[in-house]
This record gives structure tokens, C-alpha cells and sequence, in this order.
């Protein structure tokens, strides 16, 4: 078997929902004790910001910060029960230049095979991983490298559900698989209704305020309020994002949207880092730090 093949077996058999977490915590609908997780967003290969010019096969910055940002992961004592990057794994959009798409694809997944084999990773798709207008040709791509573009899993006793916003942003050539999306969504919600349930998505309901007005960094705003209703009535207590590549939380009821910046090219104030999730019974604690700042031990 070629080491190729092995990277993307590495990438499949994070696909069911029974294999993500470790010991205890894997596949268990039951509180297993305290336990947290990494957040990583917009590692997005082929993408710096402020924009420089450079060779267009050039993003060895990005794989840098990866780097390390895997290495501190990998070193964290204990470690997390699973790693997740919040969409944009890289930036040329498949149904805009496939051949450069798969080369930095390719370099995503070598790069994240490092990650330590009891560390799940679990990607969420980003508009860059399928296009700003995904089609059916996109979707398939995407599936065929990475896996399902929306799952869920158990982890310690919580429900986590991967959406592909996507569906909600830009359906228009996509409409039978946001319909699916939206019916599966549904199903689960209705029941596991009231049992402890978090989302990952790439882009936000909305960066700070549930009212404000429509963007490139949010979702238009009837979508939002329905979809942040459906998901405050089932109980969801989080939504985790990436996108705008600058950290923003914001509260819709008893929701919390909480956005993550970027590894690879953070536009804001925060510099390249990751965000800590701990669960505790009935309490969960988030806090950003950049690469250099990251804790060498988690207390629970």
C-alpha cells in the first residue's frame, strides 16, 4: 500500500460516527466525565492575508502554522478527544481549478496525517472546499476526499453535528442535497431533542448580533432566524464556526455562536491560533490562544 493510499485511509475511517474520541468517550450517548477538544478554522492552503504576490504553488506559511499548530496539539498533556477545522481546509475552490485544488489537497492531507493517531480530526466543509455556488460535480469531490459533507457523532455523553452551510448560503444548483441536509437535520434534532447537542459549521449564523444585516461573512437573515430557532427549541447550547478569520461570539437566546480565526491567514487582531473547548457536566468553557500561547497542559 502506497503511503498515498494510507494518508487517505487516515481521512475514511474518521467518516463513521462510532470512531471519533478515545477509551471511554468514543460513541457513548452517556456523560463519560469531563473531556475537551481543539477547534482550528480557515487552515486554507494557497491564501495569505495581507495579500502578497507570490508563486501561485506557494503556501509553505500556511503548512507551516499547521505544523505547528499539530505539533502543540500532539503535545498536550492530556490530550483531546478530537481536533476540528471549521471549513476552508484550502483555498482554490474545486470547481474552479481542479488541478490546484488537488495539489493543495494533497498537501492538507499530509500535512494532518501528522496529527497523533489517538487524536480524532474531523473537517467541516468550507465554501472553499466546494465553491461559493457548490454543484453536483463539487459535492462529489469533496465527498470522494474527505467523506460526508454533514454527519454526526457521539462523544462523552454529546451529540455533534457537521453541517455544509453551504446549502444555506448558496443551494441554488445543490437543491435535492440541502433538502436532504435540512431532513436529516431535522430527524436528529426531533430525536435527541434536549440531550446535549454542539454544531460545526463554517460560516456563522451571524458574527455578533442575531439581527444584523446580510454579508459575506454571515447567512441571510431569514435563514438565520429560523435555523437559530430550530436549533435553541432542540437544545442546542453551541454553534462553533470559522470564516470570518477573526474571533466573534454572540448570543441568539440560549445559543452561543462563537466564531474561531484562522490558522493559516487571520485578518483581525488574533494571530494564528486555536481554540480550547472543554465539556464539563453542565457548563462548557472556550478560550483562544495563538500558536505561540498555547498550554503545554489542559486541567478539566
Amino acid at each position: 500500500m502506497t503511503e498515498s493510499k494510507k494518508e487517505m485511509l487516515k481521512w475514511k475511517k474518521h467518516e463513521i460516527e462510532e470512531d471519533i474520541g478515545n477509551d471511554q468517550y468514543r460513541n457513548n450517548q452517556l456523560w463519560a466525565g469531563n473531556f475537551y477538544f481543539i477547534i482550528g478554522a480557515d487552515s486554507q492552503f494557497g491564501y495569505i492575508w495581507p495579500y502578497k504576490k507570490r508563486d501561485p504553488l506557494d503556501w509553505n506559511l500556511e503548512m507551516e502554522k499547521s505544523i505547528i499548530a499539530i505539533e502543540k496539539i500532539n503535545n498536550l498533556i492530556p490530550r483531546p478527544q478530537f481536533l476540528v477545522i471549521c471549513g476552508d481546509l484550502v483555498d482554490t475552490m474545486p470547481n474552479n481549478n481542479i488541478d490546484l485544488n488537488q495539489l493543495q489537497v494533497n498537501d492538507f492531507q499530509k500535512v494532518f496525517s501528522r496529527l497523533h493517531p489517538s487524536i480524532s480530526l474531523v473537517c467541516v466543509c468550507g465554501n472553499h472546499d466546494v465553491g461559493d455556488s457548490p454543484d453536483e460535480k463539487s459535492i462529489n469531490i469533496y465527498r470522494n476526499t474527505f467523506g460526508q459533507d454533514y454527519f454526526s457523532y457521539w462523544c462523552g455523553g454529546v451529540l455533534f453535528l457537521v453541517l455544509n452551510t453551504q446549502y444555506y448560503k448558496d443551494p441554488s444548483k445543490v437543491e435535492k442535497h440541502a433538502k436532504e441536509q435540512e431532513q436529516w437535520l431535522t430527524e436528529k434534532l426531533n430525536k435527541y431533542k434536549n440531550q446535549r447537542i454542539i454544531v460545526f459549521q463554517h460560516i456563522p449564523w451571524f458574527i455578533s448580533k442575531i439581527d444584523e444585516n446580510n454579508e459575506y461573512f454571515n447567512i441571510e437573515k431569514t435563514s438565520r432566524l429560523a435555523m437559530l430557532d430550530k436549533l435553541n427549541a432542540s437544545g442546542v447550547s453551541h454553534v462553533f464556526c470559522g470564516h470570518y478569520h477573526r474571533n466573534s461570539t454572540g448570543f441568539y437566546k440560549n445559543l452561543e455562536v462563537v466564531t474561531t480565526s484562522a490558522i493559516g491567514a487571520p485578518m483581525g487582531k488574533d494571530p494564528s491560533g486555536l481554540r480550547i473547548v472543554k465539556m464539563y457536566e453542565n457548563n462548557v468553557v472556550h478560550t483562544y490562544y495563538s500558536l505561540d500561547e498555547m498550554p503545554s497542559s489542559i486541567t478539566l
